[in-house]
């Protein structure tokens, strides 16, 4: 046999057999992307969720939506059903920022008649570029380009786990409490004390300006969230402000970037607030939850119960801000807390 025709053999042996891989990873679609599955369950945890969220955002079945990073990720969908009204999904992205949340926002609004956004109003959040995710994104699975979905049928990954993962699942079917599991991380941690583990409790060397991070924020909003505001006035948007530990403030005190990320709870309000459809929550101050350690894993990450008291006062109209004043008066509580730890040295709130 020519060398020629051996090498042109060879090359059609390889086309088919990515052809056969390809053609297997679509049938099986493991992250949903194409279709919902039906025969097995979806690989669907917090170290797959950049994957998932692109076919749950597209296949799932609703009308609303909690958006936000991971404190976002212990709501509950059917209690917000019951509360507040439809059918909600998490599009949660751990340390996601702007760019993140729009990237799941846009295509919700591309294939579903979005009813009601409740969106988590981290502040750091918009505080990156406007191109920038907080971790890497498999940007193929979020355009409408089919071409470059090779990277999807010939990832390693998905050959050497995924497939495999689903295919141990063949025959079974996810029901709807996945909507509430789904990225959930209640109950795997100790609360209390061990909050503090990564809080910084002493004089900051030097202390960024106030309007370090307005630019960015402005661009964020801008580019990521206005215009999904304006695009849909029939979509009511609830952003909230979540309620990181007094201990969160009092770090960012200590690492001199208090002040800086303070403004930008002014910014956004007076940015959204202007808009019919939004209503902000402010739950930042909330003394009985921020002061108490017994909330928090960390500075930062509260507890599933303070998830569920959230939807609950959204439900009820409570913490809603009226005007820039009230919150205003909350910006300057959380200053006095953390000015307060900082005087101290260390926590200074054992006895809530």
């Amino acid at each position: 046999m020519k060398k020629k025709t051996w090498s042109l053999l060879c090359l059609c042996a390889l086309a088919g057999i990515f052809a056969l891989i390809s053609a297997v990873v679509i049938a099986v679609d493991p992250f949903q992307v194409y279709r919902l599955a039906t025969r097995y369950l979806p690989p669907i945890d917090n170290t797959t969720q950049v994957y998932a969220n692109a076919g749950i955002v597209r296949h799932y079945e609703y009308d609303s939506a909690i958006v936000g990073t991971s404190v976002t990720e212990n709501f509950r969908p059917s209690q917000m059903d019951a509360l507040l009204g439809g059918r909600f999904i998490k599009l949660c992205t751990s340390a996601g920022t702007a760019y993140n949340h729009a990237l799941l926002l846009d295509l919700a609004f591309e294939t579903h008649d979005m009813r009601r956004v409740v969106y988590g109003l981290d502040v750091y959040s918009f505080i990156a570029g406007t191109d920038e995710t907080g971790s890497d994104v498999p940007m193929y699975l979020y355009d409408h380009n089919p071409v470059n979905d090779v990277q999807y049928w010939l990832n390693r990954s998905v050959l050497g786990s995924f497939l495999p993962r689903c295919l141990r699942t063949w025959g079974r079917t996810q029901d709807d409490s996945i909507r509430d599991s789904m990225y959930s991380w209640a109950g795997k941690d100790d609360y209390g004390l061990v909050a503090l583990y990564n809080a910084q409790f002493t004089p900051p060397q030097e202390s960024d300006p106030a309007d370090k991070h307005v630019q960015a924020a402005l661009d964020n909003l801008n580019a990521h969230v206005l215009p999904l505001i304006q695009a849909h006035p029939e979509t009511q948007f609830d952003f909230f402000f979540p309620p990181y530990s007094a201990a969160e403030w009092a770090s960012m005190q200590s690492k001199g970037t208090l002040e800086s990320m303070l403004t930008l709870r002014g910014l956004c309000y007076d940015v959204l607030s202007a808009h019919e459809n939004v209503t902000v929550y402010d739950f930042a101050a909330r003394e009985d939850w921020v002061l108490d350690l017994d909330n928090y894993k960390d500075t930062l990450h509260y507890g599933a119960w303070i998830n569920d008291a959230i939807v609950e006062d959204i439900a009820a109209g409570r913490c809603a801000v009226a005007d820039r004043a009230q919150l205003d008066e909350s910006t300057a509580q959380l200053r006095a807390w953390a000015d307060a730890i900082l005087s101290a040295g260390h926590w200074i709130y054992d006895g809530h």
